[in-house]
């Protein structure tokens, strides 16, 4: 597990906790067999429901149950016992929180597991929906619950995602939610699963599929030596109500998901004191790339609110943050000092070269930046209009108007430039003037750099 996705999902599991009650997440796993037991005996969903609704401690007399028009598979279905091996799946049902109701859109016997599974996270969702979780509606949100609370052991053999969708930006949690759970994050839980009830070697991990156990396995070894997770379950603390100088310190524990979720939640009133300037830098500076994403976060969120507060040493490190060896820190800390206007000659050179890069992020980083800027020596010209045609070939156009806009705040004449430029492209060049005529003269708010 990465240092992001390990406190993601720790962050997100005490924002379950919290909620619905600790104590939910201490109380033993419950088998395969034991669950497909209760189906078998009677071949009922009610007593599925009502025996996941006695383990939860919820009230589940107000769940119905109603079975819906078959849905068309997803591509690739009925491997690992119906999921999906090449993308994102989903479970044949919808929970109604309005109505309190499940649909099944497939008979259960037609595949039990995936049948069951629905079930039970119909009632995960009735659960978090009843009291009030924001992210009731959320897949992951409902199956981190689902696993956390012991139920999970007939997810664990259905394979929904293969891979996840990526986002350049790992810190964009909530505006990016993820679907269901990948293999990697299933079997993280299960190992916190299992480190949150004090089992070592819990009997249970053997019917976990090979590729769920040995990460699975790694993971618990770490926690138990390490004790290293935000979320503490048997402590039973609230830690989201923090007060801000308790964020400030924990910032500075030696946990590095406890740093992570920390700095997500620093803020600042005032003016930014020198101990807290000091440990913003320290994580700007840290060795740790996860650690480092999310201080620029955090100097971008600070600096939405107190725009003084990007000033001297905090910019100079973003300056040169811009030559970092990831890829993601170099176009994040290169849009936070485009948003402030905090560019320089050095930056903007930066930028320039980011042209020529075939990352996605870094062109758009590079082409961000370059927009708010009034005029650019004629290399620069020379590095967008290749860049340009590299997108134009590519028929990348969320990038054509941005690069558009661009040109119209750079040239005078922007469409002869096109015309001499895309002469041996005819098919292009009809492209770059229809967007030139639609594209209003800023796309983006500008202002001069520093």
């Amino acid at each position: 597990m990465s240092d992001a996705a390990k406190s993601r999902i720790e962050f997100h599991l005490q924002q379950i906790a919290e909620c619905v009650g600790f104590e939910r997440f201490t109380i033993p796993v419950v088998s395969r067999e034991t669950v497909f037991g209760v189906y078998e005996s009677g071949r009922n969903p009610q007593h599925v429901i009502e025996f996941v609704g006695k383990h939860l401690g919820h009230d589940v007399s107000g769940i119905q149950v109603r079975v819906g028009l078959p849905q068309a598979p997803a591509a690739g279905g009925g491997c690992c016992g119906g999921g999906t091996c090449d993308g994102p799946g989903e479970l044949p049902s919808r929970y109604d929180a309005a109505t309190r109701s499940i649909t099944l859109d497939t008979q259960i016997d037609s595949d039990p597991p995936m049948g069951i599974a629905a079930l039970i996270h119909g009632v995960v969702s009735d659960l978090l929906s009843q009291h009030n979780f924001a992210g009731a509606h959320l897949p992951e949100r409902v199956e981190l619950a689902v696993v956390g609370t012991g139920l999970g052991m007939i997810r664990n053999c259905i394979s929904l995602v293969a891979k996840q969708p990526t986002f350049w930006d790992s810190t964009q949690w909530e505006l990016i939610p993820r679907p269901f759970l990948d293999c990697h994050s299933l079997a993280y839980t299960n190992a916190i699963v299992a480190w949150a009830r004090g089992e070592s070697t819990p009997d249970w991990t053997k019917q976990l599929p090979s590729d769920l156990r040995r990460p699975m396995q790694k993971s618990l070894k770490f926690l138990t030596r390490t004790n290293d997770s935000f979320f503490q379950p048997r402590a039973k603390r609230p830690l989201l109500s923090q007060s801000p100088s308790e964020w400030w310190q924990l910032a500075a524990s030696p946990s590095v998901s406890g740093q992570v979720i920390a700095i997500r939640h620093l803020q600042s009133d005032n003016t930014l004191s020198k101990e807290h300037e000091s440990l913003l830098l320290d994580k700007l500076r840290s060795a740790n790339t996860t650690i480092t994403l999310n201080a620029i976060a955090a100097v971008e969120r600070i600096a939405s609110h107190q725009p003084a507060i990007a000033s001297g040493a905090v910019v100079g490190e973003l300056r040169l943050l811009t030559e970092h060896r990831d890829d993601e820190v170099r176009a994040k800390s290169m849009c936070v000092l485009t948003k402030f206007g905090l560019l320089n000659d050095a930056t903007i050179e930066t930028a320039a070269g980011m042209l020529e890069d075939q990352q996605k992020h870094l062109i758009f980083a590079g082409v961000y930046a370059l927009s708010t800027i009034d005029g650019v020596p004629e290399e620069v010209v020379a590095s967008l209009d290749r860049c340009f045609v590299r997108v134009l070939r590519a028929c990348d156009y969320e990038f054509i108007e941005l690069i558009v806009a661009t040109y119209r705040r750079w040239l005078d004449d922007p469409q002869s430039h096109f015309e001499q430029l895309l002469s041996g492209s005819p098919e292009h060049l009809p492209i770059a003037m229809e967007t030139l005529h639609a594209t209003p003269d800023q796309l983006v708010p500008l202002r001069r750099g520093a």
